[in-house]
């Protein structure tokens, strides 16, 4: 059962927070937002599902007419305006606010009127806003929601957690599941079967299984290479419990592993562990991802360390904080990311290590627990 009364305190948190930034309106059409805002996370199809929240008074939902049910909860929360299948979503819009949709909130005021969008607005709408509502200023912005979400509650860590449990059990059968002449992608099929029996949904839908040189690539696309021995795995995943993300890596080796590889892994774990135990309330960001890389550095390979440290996570796979050495912010309790070192050596293999953590008064608490002892099979 969705907590109405959670919802309604997220809304009026993000009405008074446009209120102190002087935004006027905030259109809410991404997914995670308006799951975090209305316990709901619509899929993500061609209709358009947007959210209107006024600075003062009551927000508005544009919902595709078979939709609408979903929402039907939320009716002493907002106004509902339903469209049909045939109906042209923007000019509906439109003509929603137009009849009375934001009746606190002048369209047209001298000065102009700050509206924000977030990201999930298509830009097709925005530029018919602009077309029809010249004064509006139309900037894409989520300044409010994004410091809101970056801060999770116990209620949300309590997810959380439980999407890194369904990881760690998966990781054990990715694990079992390496053997020579086995392909990434069966390996990934026991990743993906094993989250769905513990009630979490893959996603990304493909988990990252990359084998000997498709290893050296962070991003590389899963494929039906079979695993050989004196490969290097890289297993990268996660799932979604009750709406909230879990991401985790492990590098294994295929047989005995070479002492170059030995010594990469341990520098990669080396730098995981430093970066890890600097979290702390009030430490810089940018801190963070300077102790990982300088030990990577040190070691001779800071030119294989080619990504930032760690990403934000929560309703979102990757959203604020982003661990990399340009953010300033300091961390504060209930921030939620990944610290994810890597070293990749092109055409050979490549090593990364991933845990993600939620920072608390003391330090860190890891959402995952699967051994960081080299795995050798």
């Amino acid at each position: 059962m969705t907590d109405v009364k959670l919802y309604a305190e997220r809304l009026g948190r993000l009405q008074e927070s446009l209120l102190q930034e002087g935004v006027r309106v905030q259109l809410v059409a991404s997914p995670a937002n308006m799951a975090y805002l209305l316990g709901q996370r619509p899929m993500a199809l061609e209709r358009l599902l947007l959210l209107v929240v006024p600075a003062l008074g009551r927000p508005l939902l544009i919902v595709p007419q078979m939709h609408a049910s979903e929402f039907t909860h939320l009716q002493g929360l907002l106004t509902m305006d339903p469209w049909k299948d045939g109906e042209d979503p923007c000019r509906f819009t439109i003509e929603a606010l137009l009849g009375g949709g934001l009746q606190t909130c002048p369209y047209e005021i001298s000065g102009g009127l700050p509206v924000q969008c977030d990201k999930g607005v298509p830009a097709v709408l925005a530029l018919a806003l602009r077309d029809r509502f010249p004064s509006w200023l139309l900037r894409v912005a989520e300044d409010s929601l994004a410091k809101a979400r970056m801060r999770k509650e116990p209620a949300e860590v309590s997810r959380l957690l439980a999407a890194g449990g369904a990881a760690d059990r998966a990781m054990a059968e990715a694990i079992r599941a390496l053997k020579p002449g086995t392909s990434e992608l069966e390996a990934a099929g026991a990743i993906i079967a094993s989250l769905l029996h513990e009630g979490a949904e893959p996603d990304p839908p493909l988990p990252i299984v990359a084998s000997g040189p498709n290893s050296a690539f962070p991003h590389h696309n899963t494929s039906s290479r079979r695993l050989e021995k004196g490969d290097a795995i890289v297993l990268d995943f996660g799932g979604r419990c009750q709406g909230y993300f879990s991401d985790m890596t492990r590098t294994a080796f295929l047989g005995e592993p070479p002492e170059e590889f030995r010594n990469i892994y341990r520098t990669v774990a080396e730098a995981k562990e430093k970066a890890t135990s600097a979290i702390r309330p009030g430490v810089r960001i940018s801190e963070l991802d300077r102790i990982a890389r300088a030990h990577i550095e040190a070691a001779g390979y800071g030119p294989f360390f080619i990504h930032r440290l760690g990403h934000g996570l929560g309703l979102e796979v990757h959203e604020e904080p982003y661990i990399h050495a340009g953010n300033d912010q300091r961390l504060e309790e209930g921030m939620c990311f990944s610290v994810e070192p890597g070293i990749y050596l092109p055409g050979r293999f490549g090593v990364r290590l991933e845990d993600c953590v939620v920072v608390e008064q003391d330090g860190p608490r890891s959402l995952t627990a699967y051994p960081l002892d080299l795995i050798c099979g």
